[in-house]
């Protein structure tokens, strides 16, 4: 029955699809550039559940529900308009609508039917330039999503920002009491004011950012958070160096940081990265996990590269984590505060047609491992079509646990350019879970299947000028 709903769904997308493309190009502004894409996701998966009953070792024990279906499809549209009229003045739009088609089981974030990710006008003149409406700033505080106004002056190898405005919930695009109101008791019933600036020099192969942010409670009763971040990159004649802190007011402490070196040698074919970073769990003091204290850890690793061909290319790395003081009561033994990770892989082209690439990982650290590979084969045989197999294996125990043993999973993929402006993509994937003792717990207990198609619409400028000049 699923799977005859999906047939339709992707049916109805297809046709929907091909009729945007034959559209006649000249109905497209010379002033608007985009794409539109349609996805329909499908999972059907049997989850465990704890009982205590037909188990024959212990109290308790996982058995396999019922299975459950869950199905949506999502519509993006991003767009840029100008040509308004004054020159340097432009419109973008990122919406997207999604909706459930029936399910079982509930999807994240499927009531939310309709979200503006970007919708702003920019203005550009000389060095500044202008921003008004729902906008993002991607930096080293994270990605911060506003309503509101920016303004920026770029003048030589100086650049300076200003912005502000009502703060929307980091990833869900809506304001942030608002989106917290479901999942949380202590949330303030009144919006929260967001605002900050940065300075950036850029000299030769130098360049460093300055940021400072702040948000606020509307009535200005209480805040939000307060913090600050340094971004700095450097690149010497054998050694680029890439670095950031970040230091919290509120809690008047230092927040994540790293430093990383990398360098190349042997003409590029062996590059050595070495990196050390600290990491701190961010909450915003208008939350109560504001008032926890996240254990920290100090991670140091390090990465080796080999491509001794083009076509061919092989990595490895290893760190250690050692994590701050829990502050917990430990009897009996003293409580674990050391992690270890390794991971290796890579890539071979086998002929233009052919590829082929793997990874296995494997962590430990207190209370729980993980161990994990990957490895897929893609196929490549029209410049226009590519096809992959993807084989997959998951183990983690202790914390976070795949029941006692083993999940694995094979998929496959296709993905098509139709035409200059039409690609299509799909895709379906099986999972299933066995026992450690090598007996398997159910038959496949997740399958998933995906479809999308996406139409480019409206011309670059630019392009388009190359195009006729190498016409010409």
């Amino acid at each position: 029955m699923m799977l005859s709903r999906v047939r339709w769904r992707v049916g109805v997308t297809a046709t929907l699809a091909l009729s945007a493309v034959a559209v006649p190009r000249s109905l497209f502004a010379q002033g608007l550039r985009g794409w539109t894409g349609t996805t329909i996701q499908a999972v059907d998966l049997r989850p465990f559940q704890l009982t205590s009953s037909g188990c024959p070792s212990s109290a308790t024990c996982y058995v396999q529900g019922d299975d459950v279906t869950s199905v949506v499809g999502t519509q993006d549209l991003s767009v840029t308009a100008w040509g308004f009229g004054p020159q340097g003045l432009s419109a973008t739009l990122y919406a997207r609508g999604r909706t459930g088609f029936g399910s079982e089981a509930p999807w994240p974030r499927s009531g939310d039917h309709f979200d503006a990710l970007l919708a702003y006008v920019q203005l550009v003149r000389g060095g500044w330039t202008v921003r008004a409406g729902r906008q993002e700033i991607r930096s080293g505080l994270g990605f911060s999503s506003f309503d509101g106004g920016s303004a920026s002056w770029r003048r030589g190898p100086f650049n300076f920002e200003g912005y502000g405005g009502r703060s929307l919930a980091r990833g869900l695009r809506d304001p942030a009491n608002e989106a917290l109101r479901g999942i949380e008791d202590f949330v303030p019933d009144q919006s929260i004011y967001l605002w900050g600036g940065s300075s950036r020099v850029r000299l030769r192969t130098t360049s460093a950012t300055l940021r400072y942010q702040r948000e606020i409670l509307s009535d200005r009763s209480g805040l939000a958070s307060e913090r600050a971040s340094l971004d700095v990159t450097a690149a010497l004649p054998r050694v680029r160096f890439t670095g950031a802190i970040d230091w919290d007011f509120g809690l008047e402490r230092l927040g994540k940081s790293h430093l990383t070196a990398l360098t190349p040698f042997a003409d590029g074919r062996w590059t050595v990265s070495a990196t050390v970073r600290r990491y701190v769990p961010y909450f915003s003091l208008s939350t109560i996990w504001g008032f926890f204290e996240p254990v920290s850890y100090t991670e140091t690793q390090a990465r080796v590269g080999w491509s001794p061909v083009s076509r061919v290319g092989l990595w490895m790395s290893g760190g250690r984590r050692s994590y701050g003081d829990a502050e917990v009561t430990v009897v009996l033994r003293p409580l674990e505060d050391t992690g270890w990770r390794g991971e290796a892989g890579g890539s071979w082209a086998v002929s233009s047609a052919w590829r082929l690439d793997g990874r296995y990982e494997v962590e430990w650290v207190p209370g729980g491992f993980l161990s994990s590979a990957d490895a897929s084969v893609r196929w490549s045989p029209l410049e226009r079509v590519s096809m992959a197999v993807t084989g997959m294996s998951l183990q983690q125990i202790e914390q976070f646990r795949v029941g006692d043993g083993r999940a694995r999973g094979v998929g496959f993929s296709i993905a098509a350019d139709v035409t200059d402006r039409l690609s299509a993509t799909g895709g379906a994937s099986v999972l299933r879970h066995s026992m450690s003792d090598g007996g398997l717990a159910s038959p496949w207990n997740q399958s998933r299947a995906w479809t999308s198609v996406r139409v480019r619409v409206g011309e670059d400028p630019g392009l388009a000028n190359r195009r006729g000049e190498a016409g010409r």
